[in-house]
């Protein structure tokens, strides 16, 4: 079994599971520590998002991404007009 990292903390349960979501997405396994404390006890402390060591730079990656939409004006965006 690989070695766990923290790879981001949260603080409200609802960011921790969309980043969760994300990264279980894109294949990567996810574990919040503190996830079933705060159903006992929500005022508890942040929520850590763990993955594997070898999935460290990935995560990273993927939750620095803030997902917006392609910039119409660049070349990823689609045509908007047809010929």
């Amino acid at each position: 079994m690989a070695d766990m990292v923290t790879v981001a903390s949260f603080t409200e349960p609802l960011e921790a599971e969309m980043a969760k979501l994300r990264l279980q997405s894109a294949g990567i396994e996810v574990f919040l520590s503190g996830e079933n404390a705060r159903i006992l006890e929500p005022g508890l402390g942040p929520l850590q998002m763990q993955v594997s060591a070898d999935d460290e730079a990935d995560a990273r990656a993927i939750l620095a991404d803030p997902g917006t939409d392609a910039d119409p004006n660049s070349d990823a965006a689609p045509d908007a007009q047809m010929s």
